[in-house]
């Protein structure tokens, strides 16, 4: 849990430091991200990608992660 809020906190200060927009979205986010230097982030963006907007999707979605 340590690993990840450091990295969390490396991320927050990498993005403060570049010019990315002021509003960007989770793609653009993902495509400027170095997945080496931070997968566990890199982890949350893929998951908030995947989750469902409506409660059908977000039914199945918790159904085929529960096969994996």
């Amino acid at each position: 849990m340590e690993k990840f809020h450091r990295e969390c906190q490396r991320w927050k200060f990498r993005c403060e430091q570049t010019q990315i927009p002021s509003t960007p979205t989770l793609e653009i986010m993902l495509l400027s991200l170095p997945e080496d230097l931070y997968p566990n982030v890199a982890m949350c963006f893929y998951l908030l990608l995947a989750m469902p907007v409506s409660t059908a999707s977000a039914e199945r979605l918790f159904r085929t992660i529960r096969r994996l």
